[in-house]
């Protein structure tokens, strides 16, 4: 009888154990998986910031007047940044709720802040 107590105490804690170690592959899955994500968006930003540049220097030689290359500059600037924000919104929104605590940060300097901190470790 107290054989099938400890076959039954057994079967209970290796699946409770397995679930655990499941549970915490999965987290760490997905902490890899949100990082890359975040290098590709910070990827994409600095390509925007680039665009943005040679947009600039190219309205200066197709001799638009300063302040008309000034307004376009300003317009390209908020443009990325509510981009940025906006980024940030979704990848909390679009997180499952499960993983939502892994997510440190919910503005872009806070994003920034956490890649670097992940940069150096």
């Amino acid at each position: 009888m107290y054989e099938l107590l400890w076959f039954a105490g057994g079967a209970l804690t290796y699946q409770i154990l397995a679930r655990m170690l499941r549970i915490a592959q999965l987290y760490l899955f997905f902490q890899e998986i949100h990082v890359h994500a975040l290098l590709m968006i910070e990827a994409v930003s600095e390509d925007l910031e680039t665009a943005k540049e040679i947009k600039h220097e190219l309205a200066k030689e197709c001799g638009l007047q300063e302040k008309e290359v000034e307004l376009v500059n300003l317009a390209d600037e908020e443009a990325i940044k509510l981009w940025q924000q906006s980024v940030v919104v979704k990848v909390q929104r679009c997180t499952p709720n499960v993983f939502k605590p892994a997510i440190k940060y919910d503005t872009w300097n806070g994003l920034k802040k956490y890649l670097k901190e992940i940069k150096k470790r």
